[in-house]
């Protein structure tokens, strides 16, 4: 199989841009309340989308370096897993803080204690440390980076031991992902648990994570099907997806239908590239993870300038479309400018340097 499945990439876009037009949703109004301009039901889900997909590209990418793992071998791919969201999420970080130095925000620089500071700085405001953020979404990246941590773990139950094993890995992320929708701290739903005062936000991505690797190391019975088979089915679980998201009030049956939909994607079939390999989407994909951090700082510019133009939708709208560009450009030069430096970067100035044995003499 290829490194790179365009599907799944691709779909990655989609996911980062339904958030952010959820995120953009529902209008806080001057005298109370909201106003939802435009709905996306179980918009907050598509952060367990990106957490699957997360453990299926970790199981493409690494399960045989993890076939005979070392700790020098973990620190290295630890340290790849750091250079891939810490310059992002520390450049973009920054523009948080300025937003609120400049009293341009709901949150104040003096509302964080230093926990606060050394906890953002660390990455950890996902860990259910009581860590306050400073880039609310930032608690997925978090929880990422958590799951990497536990990542052996998960991926010696779910990918080099018995199907059995496998299966039963499989039931214990059910078991997880039930827990956190009764944990009764959901905002948007049941399962929108994001606050760091708990672990439940973790756990779902150790969830969604350990559901990755194991469609990695199912989805093989996908390929049984012919190829017009596969492509039926893309389509028939959107349309699924899309009526659970119109008929349904529970936050469980679009969670399992993202298994199926990643299974199916992950063979890169005609539908798939077609809806998520083309061109389009798959450069939002690319820039995804930008996209995500970035978005938030717009929101509140978007309310400002529909309650300064006249409270009316079409304000709201044309408002939030310009942010929409402001959000993709922003996230283009994001992805080229701190991304892909910062990733080679902090590779190169923290990676292992290979030893140099001195030349022998000619004599």
């Amino acid at each position: 199989m290829a490194a790179d499945i365009r599907a799944l990439t691709g779909v990655r876009g989609v996911a980062a841009a339904v958030i952010v037009v959820y995120h953009f949703g529902d209008v806080q109004l001057a005298t109370g309340g909201t106003a939802s301009y435009f709905r996306i039901p179980f918009g907050y889900l598509l952060v367990d989308l990106f957490f699957m997909l997360s453990g299926y590209v970790m199981a493409l990418t690494y399960r045989d370096a993890f076939d005979h793992l070392t700790p020098s071998k973990f620190a290295t791919f630890m340290l790849k897993r750091v250079a891939r969201l810490y310059p992002a999420y520390f450049v973009i970080g920054l523009f948080y803080v300025a937003k609120m130095a400049a009293g341009l925000s709901g949150d104040k620089l003096e509302m964080y204690s230093a926990w606060d500071v050394v906890g953002n700085l660390l990455m950890m405001t996902g860990w259910g440390f009581y860590i306050y953020p400073m880039i609310g979404v930032a608690w997925a990246a978090s929880a990422e980076m958590g799951s990497y941590l536990l990542l052996p773990i998960l991926m010696a139950f779910t990918l080099r031991k018995s199907a059995l094993t496998a299966g039963l890995a499989v039931l214990a992320a059910f078991v997880a992902i039930y827990a956190v929708s009764i944990s009764g701290r959901g905002t948007g739903g049941s399962l929108d648990v994001v606050n760091g005062n708990s672990f439940y936000p973790l756990l779902r991505a150790v969830a969604g994570f350990t559901l990755g690797l194991a469609i990695f190391r199912f989805a093989g019975v996908i390929d049984r099907l012919s190829m017009t088979m596969q492509d039926a089915l893309v389509i028939g679980i959107l349309v699924a997806m899309f009526a659970v998201g119109v008929f349904s009030h529970s936050d469980l049956p679009l969670y399992v239908l993202f298994i199926p939909l990643v299974a199916v994607l992950s063979r890169d079939g005609r539908m798939a590239q077609w809806l998520f390999g083309n061109a389009l989407v798959y450069r939002l994909g690319i820039i995804s993870y930008s996209i995500y951090l970035i978005h938030p700082l717009f929101v509140s510019f978007a309310v400002r300038t529909w309650r300064h133009f006249g409270q009316t939708e079409a304000v709201y709208v044309a408002a939030a479309c310009a942010c929409f560009a402001a959000i993709w450009l922003l996230s283009e030069l994001s992805y080229r400018f701190v991304e892909m430096p910062g990733r080679k970067a902090i590779v190169e100035w923290f990676g292992s340097k290979p030893e140099h044995t001195p030349a022998r003499s000619a004599s």
